[in-house]
């Protein structure tokens, strides 16, 4: 019964693949073998990273058999040591550097002047 309905379905693919080959152009032929391709590509690289996803589940479902430390010998799940840079000397109180305050302004040099492209210079 298996390789009837096997035999049958087989058929019923290559028949459809031909009527509908036939009907269409050129380019839409070429979409197709396209994304069928592409589709084809896929699958290798699907499967290894289900294969090496499903490897990291597996480590931690040996429970006590893996020892838990990383690729580099370093324990897993411990912090990295922290290291604080002071740049230069502390300012004093009340001090700021000339970056940090507003620029200085005069009312004339406040506003703003704009250049439109393309418009005619008089």
């Amino acid at each position: 019964m298996r390789k009837i309905v096997g035999v049958t379905g087989l058929a019923f693919v290559v028949t459809l693949a031909v009527v509908i080959g036939n009907r269409m152009s050129v380019e839409a032929m070429a979409v197709v073998v396209g994304v069928v391709c592409g589709v084809a590509a896929c699958i290798p690289v699907s499967l290894l990273l289900i294969f090496v996803l499903n490897r990291g589940s597996r480590k931690e479902q040996l429970g006590e058999e893996w020892s838990g430390y990383g690729p580099h010998g370093a324990r897993q799940g411990a912090y990295p040591p922290v290291v604080v840079i002071q740049g230069g000397t502390p300012a004093p109180s009340g001090f700021l550097p000339p970056y940090y305050s507003a620029p200085i302004t005069s009312p004339e040099t406040a506003q703003r002047q704009f250049h439109i492209v393309g418009e005619q210079d008089d």
